[in-house]
């Protein structure tokens, strides 16, 4: 067989397609047999085989590792696996190639064993830890080796068991570290696998804090000093690229260590943060010299200092040690114990300040944020990375990248002391801009543009946060704007004036408007300079009131038009967004332009259906033309079309799915009822594509689009029969019916329950009560068998609606259903009442919360006689622990047993809580845990977990209440599914504060002692439960 597995190897090294394509299904059929593996790692030994083959041999066995060597793999593939006398000679044959003297064959024979180890150690491979740490103790080849297992093996997956190894090999891995015996990959490597280890102890920090508070001290002791030693290494003189890579990795492993266990690296940090401040001092130089000005004087000194070639012969530079500084004093600012370092108090007003370290990073931070030679390369050769580079979330990380992360991390923790700070440094850089300006020195602009970026990233659009705007509008603005040879940094001074629109004076703004309309349709301007406008128009149609913007609306709407068939998939959404945005400046203007609009929009989608991102601004263009009055019905004709094509003859899933939720954009866009022939047009269509579909994105969004129909046309579906009788409602109900069939998947009908609660809204009065039991009975079955609690929670709404309208009516109806020897009511109530807290949507939630008010309040017995989970009863076995899925399913966690109307009282309670805080921390109170929990104050070491006082990052005040709408994805205006459904808003159940509304209840409850509240109810709540009753029920 090794004769076998050796051509078939050698094969895939061919240069010919088909012959390398053959040798791979070679591979394929023999890793079938058990004996491959000892085949493969015999030929990776035999070195007659040469270099490449037995290379390939390992990294052919590293995969066998991962699909045939456990039945517990994730990437496991059905078939043969070795016994354990075949596993025990190829591991034994494989650790040997981490002596062998090729680095390669080295490298990836230690993947192997790592591989094998997740799988086989301790039980199969006791020995491998102490053969290992053999390895560790020899020499520096043999250490690397060793090291290169651990960092592969070494993770936060690791057991309790492997973690009490940990002890063992910490000294090893210092001894290496500190050692000058050992190459410097090797002490890296060692740095890594502690940084490792680092992260295994603090994933132990809240389940474990004593052992990690015996144990992390004295290691953090005997490795900070060793640590800042490699920190305080100057560059200069020394074998920068082993001093970079060492730097790097200590940097990486500290960054680790203060997200992990940040108490125990607190006494450390001023000497760290000394240490990598002087690091950003001493490299600031150098890195522009090397990295933006390549016509310095100084460009190959500084090249040399800080660009190295790796042992692999790739280069190597100082960018990953930067962006490993900036991250460190990024989450440090974070910590309340380093606040002090950054901002202090004004004597005299008492305000807060920027610290001279701070105003001294803020002006390094502009400094490292210009343009690099590298990034203007890449911009030339391909305008999309200039795009990505330009998004809040793109994909490429660089020095940039990292200066926007910690300048925005700063002015979330010191708005103000920021806002001053960088004042400054804008100053000092815009000063030292117009001096290179006026020397004709051509690297001026890269200074301007900086000053601009880091203005615009690290504050908001208002004036008060600009600093110095009028000066930077006279020294950076309006000269990169006039310098049309500098495009990178012309287009940016149209993206900082839209930035600052809000602050700049009527006529500055109406002339910035107007220059960004016409370089959006000059065709002849650099591609930088029209997209940087594209950007700027958007921002022009947000942030500046329509009187300015509406007479360069069309001029607008005409250039993007233009401007959008020419950009790529990973470009267009760009300008797509800015479309949007300016349709919305004047909706006659829009109505106007409808044909432009319609066929850009359109064709964008025909030619990406299936990219997410443009579809889904093509959605929210195609919702509102359909709610413009004057444009919807030019707009339907034209979109209809290709959106009807695609639902009924496109073949790919993705396309038909793309065109349905289109057709859903245009049916919530529009007036409810629909205009005449629409439903009897468009409807019939798309129940033969859902019937006919096994597609769960197709029917997801048919589920979606269904929903919209019964919204605005729920009239004309009852009224439409088919040639068989059939009405529109049968048609979706039969469809519910097979998405809630026992042999469907969960996810194919994850929004089955917004379509049929949408039913219970508007359909009453069309359905007969016979079909509507049948309809609740189908729900109930499917709900009885449902495996995940996001399913549960989706189908929840539905009752709740029911219950909501009519309880009693829903109570004895469900109790006379028999599912599977359950009774209905059994089988909802248990679901809802477990699932409640993951009901998504803040009207979906209110109606559950209603519901479950007036399901108590009828006082049922069958509801009185269910028993359902009550409270977690603690675990004594996994106290202490982390919990493992294995543990878990040895150990599971239980419950107390109680009646379904205390756990009714329990959830409302939980839920009273909740908004009564968030009512607090409105008013600016302390909310009613500290009303209710009077524990003691934490000790001062939890001071060094992330710090918020009031600003976002704690959920306190009005700040904190508008981090969790932007979290919740809530931008505050009011545009979300709930304001934008007028049932919902016709609810008076939307329009009721829900703390009144279970206040009232529960104060009614025990005075009329419902459901025995007082004897069989109070009793089961706990103490925080009871005090949030008697906060209610004084």
């Amino acid at each position: 067989m090794e004769r076998q597995v050796f051509e078939a190897l050698q094969g895939t090294l061919s240069a010919d397609d088909a012959t390398r394509r053959t040798s791979e299904q070679a591979l394929d059929q023999l890793e079938q047999n058990t004996g491959f593996a000892l085949a493969a790692v015999n030929v990776a030994l035999a070195e007659e085989a040469g270099p490449a083959v037995r290379q390939a041999a390992v990294v052919q066995l590293r995969g066998y590792v991962g699909r045939h060597w456990s039945i517990g793999s994730t990437k496991y593939v059905p078939g043969p696996i070795p016994d354990q006398q075949a596993k025990a000679q190829v591991r034994e044959k494989v650790f040997s190639l981490l002596v062998c003297s090729d680095r390669r064959l080295r490298a990836v024979a230690a993947a192997v064993v790592a591989a094998m180890a997740q799988f086989d150690w301790p039980d199969e491979w006791p020995q491998l830890f102490s053969q290992l740490l053999d390895l560790l103790r020899a020499d520096n080849t043999q250490a690397q080796a060793a090291l290169s297992v651990f960092s592969e093996w070494v993770n936060s997956d690791m057991s309790e068991q492997q973690l009490d190894q940990v002890g063992v090999l910490l000294p090893e891995l210092r001894h290496i570290f500190s050692s000058g015996g050992y190459g410097s990959s090797t002490r890296v490597l060692a740095m890594r696998v502690f940084s490792d280890c680092i992260d295994i102890i603090a994933s132990m920090a809240v389940a474990r804090r004593e052992f990690v508070d015996a144990h992390i001290p004295p290691i953090l002791g005997e490795w900070m000093d060793l640590i800042l030693d490699v920190l305080r290494q100057p560059l200069v003189g020394s074998d920068n690229g082993s001093v970079i890579s060492l730097k790097t990795e200590c940097t990486k492993a500290l960054v680790k260590a203060i997200i992990g266990i940040p108490r125990h690296l607190g006494p450390y940090c001023p000497s760290i943060l000394e240490a990598l401040w002087s690091q950003l001092r001493d490299l600031q130089e150098p890195y522009i010299h090397a990295f933006v000005y390549p016509d310095s004087d100084h460009n190959e000194s500084a090249t040399n200092m800080l660009v190295y070639c790796e042992e692999d012969g790739d280069a190597g530079s100082i960018d990953g040690y930067l962006c490993g500084i900036f991250e460190w004093i990024s989450r440090a600012a974070e910590t309340k114990p380093m606040r002090k370092f950054f901002t202090a108090k004004n004597a005299e007003s008492g305000a807060a300040e920027p610290t001279p370290f701070l105003c001294q990073l803020t002006a390094s931070l502009v400094c490292y944020a210009q343009i690099t030679a590298e990034m203007i390369d890449d911009w030339t050769d391909d305008m999309d990375l200039f795009v990505a580079d330009e998004d809040e979330e793109g994909y490429r990380f660089n020095v940039r990248i990292a200066v926007q992360e910690i300048l925005q991390t700063l002015q979330d923790a010191f708005a103000q002391p920021l806002v001053l700070a960088l004042g400054r440094a804008a100053q000092e850089r815009s000063d030292l801009a117009r001096q290179w300006r006026l020397a004709q020195n051509p690297s001026w602009w890269l200074v301007s543009e900086a000053v601009l970026w880091a203005v615009g990233t690290a504050t908001d659009s208002e004036a008060s946060s600009v600093p110095g705007l009028s000066s930077l509008l006279d020294s950076d603005v309006w000269p990169l704007a006039q310098s049309t040879e500098f495009p990178y940094g012309q287009g940016r001074a149209f993206i900082f004036a839209s930035h600052v629109a809000q602050a700049l004076l009527p006529d500055t703004a109406s002339a910035f408007v107007g220059a960004a309309a016409n370089a959006v349709a000059d065709a002849q301007l650099h591609a930088a300079v029209r997209l940087s406008a594209v950007r700027a128009v958007g921002n022009f149609c947000r942030h500046l009131p329509a009187n300015l913007v509406k007479p360069h609306q069309a001029h607008f709407i005409n250039g993007l038009s233009s401007i959008i068939p020419q950009l790529s998939e990973d470009s267009a959404h760009v300008a797509l967004e800015a479309l949007h945005t300016a349709l919305r400046v004047d909706q006659d203007v829009t109505a106007s332009l409808e044909p432009i609009i319609g066929d850009v929009a359109v064709g964008v989608w025909q030619r990406y259906p299936g990219d997410v991102l443009l579809t889904s601004i093509v959605i929210d263009i195609v919702e509102d033309m359909a709610a413009n009055a004057g444009a919807r019905d030019a707009f339907s004709r034209r979109a209809l079309p290709a959106i009807g094509a695609a639902i009924t003859q496109a073949s790919d899933g993705m396309v038909i799915s793309s065109g349905i939720d289109l057709l859903a954009a245009l049916l919530k866009g529009g007036p409810s009822p629909l205009p005449a022939g629409y439903t009897d047009a468009v409807f019939p269509a798309l129940m033969r594509v859902l019937a006919a579909s096994s597609d769960s994105e197709v029917l997801q969004s048919g589920q979606a689009c269904l929903k919209y129909f019964v919204q605005k046309d729920a009239e004309r579906i009852a009224l439409w029969h088919d040639e068989h009788g059939m009405s529109g409602l049968e048609h979706i109900v039969r469809f519910v019916a097979v998405l809630l069939s026992p042999d469907a998947s969960e996810s194919a009908a994850l929004f089955v329950g917004d379509l049929v609660a949408k039913i219970v809204q508007k359909c009453s009065t069309y359905i007969a009560s016979a079909d509507f039991a049948e309809l609740v009975r189908i729900v109930t079955t499917r709900l009885a068998t449902a495996r995940t609690s996001s399913f549960c929670a989706s189908i929840i709404p539905f009752y709740a609606q029911l219950a909501a309208r009519h309880p009693t009516e829903t109570a004895t109806l469900l109790g006379g259903m028999d599912i599977d020897g359950q009774s209905g009511l059994e089988v909802v109530l248990s679901a809802w009442l477990k699932s409640y807290l993951d009901v998504q949507g803040y009207y979906n939630r209110k109606v559950s919360a209603v519901a479950l008010t007036r399901l108590f309040s009828i006082n049922d017995a069958q509801v009185g006689a269910l028993v359902v989970p009550g409270d977690l009863i603690p675990n004594a076995a996994n106290n202490g622990k982390i919990v493992t899925r294995s543990m878990s399913r040895t150990n599971p966690d239980q419950f107390t047993q109680i009646p379904a109307p205390a756990k009714i009282i329990k959830l409302l309670l939980a839920e009273i809580d909740m908004d009564v805080e968030s009512t607090f921390a409105r008013s600016g109170g302390a909310g009613l845990s500290a009303v209710i929990d009077e524990t003691d104050a934490a000790d001062a070491d939890d001071d060094w977990e992330d710090d918020g006082d009031e600003d976002p990052g704690t959920f306190g005040g009005a700040a904190g209440l508008e981090y969790l709408a932007e979290f919740a994805g809530d931008d505050g205006d009011g545009d979300d599914d709930d304001d934008g459904d007028e049932d919902i808003q016709a609810d008076p159940i939307y329009n009721q504060d829900l703390n009144e509304v279970l206040g009232a209840f529960l104060r009614q409850a025990v005075q009329d002692d419902q459901c025995n509240f007082c004897a069989s109810i109070a009793p089961l709540l706990t103490s925080r439960e009871q005090a949030t009753l008697n906060k209610v029920c004084p």
